[in-house]
Order: C-alpha cells, then sequence, then structure tokens
C-alpha cells in the first residue's frame, strides 16, 4: 500500500477497504455506504444468490483521487468475534491464575485487552463484544479501563483502539 494511498472501511463491518477494490468493483456503495466484498456477497446471498436486480443498489464506485497508485493485493479482512472455540481449549480460563477474584477489593485482580480498527463498526462491535464477556462472566466487576490509540500489526499495520479492563 503506497503512502498516498486512501483507506476507507466498510459501514457495513468495519473491514478494510482498499483502492483496488472498489476499482475492480468487488468492494461497492449502496444507498450511500460503502461496502466491503464479504457485505456484498452477502447481500447477494440475501437476493437469491445472483447479481440480478442489484446493479443499481450495488453500483461501483471511484476514489476521488482515482490516480496510477501501486497495485493492493487482494484481500479482504473482517472482524471476527475471538471464543474459545477460535483459540482452542482453555483461551479464557481464568482458573490457571493464582490470584483469585475479590469484588470487593478497591485494587484489581486481572486485566483483559479488547483492540478494534477505528470505524464505527467495529467500535459498536467491540461494545457488543466486551458487553458479552461481562455478561458471561457474572463474578467479574470492572475495577477500572483504560484506552489509548496505537498500531496494530497484521496483514497491514493499522491505527486501532486498544481498552484495557481491570477487574
Amino acid at each position: 500500500m503506497s503512502s498516498e494511498e486512501v483507506l476507507r472501511t466498510c459501514d457495513g463491518c468495519g473491514a478494510s477497504v482498499y483502492e483496488q477494490h472498489i476499482k475492480n468493483g468487488i468492494a461497492r456503495k449502496m444507498d450511500g455506504k460503502l461496502l466491503c466484498a464479504h457485505c456484498v456477497e452477502e447481500i447477494k446471498d440475501a437476493h437469491g444468490g445472483g447479481e440480478a436486480g442489484l446493479e443499481d443498489e450495488l453500483a461501483p464506485i471511484e476514489f476521488d483521487n482515482d490516480e496510477g497508485h501501486a497495485s493492493t493485493e487482494m484481500t479482504s479482512t473482517r472482524i471476527h468475534k475471538t471464543t474459545e472455540s477460535t483459540l482452542g481449549d482453555k483461551a479464557w480460563d481464568d482458573q490457571k491464575y493464582k490470584r483469585s477474584l475479590d469484588p470487593n477489593s478497591v485494587g484489581a485482580s486481572r486485566c483483559r485487552t479488547f483492540h478494534c480498527r477505528i470505524s464505527q463498526g467495529a467500535v459498536d462491535f467491540l461494545n457488543d463484544q466486551i458487553n458479552e464477556w461481562l455478561d458471561e462472566n457474572k463474578d467479574i466487576t470492572v475495577k477500572f479501563s483504560n484506552t489509548v490509540i496505537g498500531m496494530f500489526e497484521g496483514k497491514h499495520t493499522e491505527p486501532n483502539l486498544i481498552l484495557t479492563v481491570f477487574y
């Protein structure tokens, strides 16, 4: 990705949408919202799996600065919930820690860190993930939390909202 390339996010799920995706028509705009390849496929599936009748809804869009930038690899990312099944057995097992939870103490016994890209869809998903985690763990009392914005490395290095919950 060149330093001048504009990176946008999907209004449906918060995934990165690259200029090359838009040029090739796999990322599209619908009802004023930019959608990634996965969200476009979900809409196609909801309409019977084909493109018939979707041309008006899913018209390809172009960037304002549509100049000759370097080609970007045709990959797509999505936000996925991390669960025990995706991380393996005992991924979230608090029994491995020696210090017991004390909901009545002033200080925290443990912490858990969450992160997401900086987009409305990703932050909404992060909120859901934290609330589900709290609902599943009734013995947790949040003592305090901390947020910071920093770079996360994956396929692409991009800014993330990093939230640490101390409990």
